[in-house]
């Protein structure tokens, strides 16, 4: 009877996990995280800007999100402090836009830098990573 229950046990961890491992394998374009919002630009998103790609995601419904003179004020209902005490900041893995002097956020044992660019300004790169970062001051 143990010996049933242990093999029973060992399937289903085996299963679950197989199951965990296909369904990671199709990333999504945005993951939800805490304060944390992460962008995946896929193929479609080469050579858009941000906050083009942005809104696709928005016309999608994977995003939501709103500016206020080129400034992205709100994400997800989230809104920035009137006094900007806490606020959305723009991190990226593309190197070429993103400087680490300006600052870092570290996701998934991964550094970010603070992008050089607005979402209005910077292109979009596929594999790169681009992330929204809810910060109090």
């Amino acid at each position: 009877m143990k010996r049933k229950r242990i093999s029973f046990l060992s399937l289903i961890c085996v299963s679950l996990f197989t199951i965990a491992i296909f369904v990671g394998c199709k990333k999504e374009p945005v993951t939800l995280d805490g304060d944390f919002i992460v962008i995946t630009a896929d193929e479609g998103a080469e050579g858009k800007t941000l906050l083009a790609y942005m809104q696709e995601l928005k016309e999608q419904e994977k995003l939501s999100f709103e500016l206020a003179n080129g400034m992205v004020t709100s994400i997800n209902g989230k809104a920035n402090a009137a006094d900007f005490s806490s606020c959305w900041m723009l991190y990226t893995s593309d190197s070429e836009n993103a400087n680490e002097a300006w600052g870092v956020v570290e996701y998934e044992e991964k550094s970010y830098g603070s992008a050089t660019l607005g979402a209005e300004s910077l292109i979009v790169k596929t594999g790169e990573i681009y992330i929204w970062w809810y910060q109090s001051f």
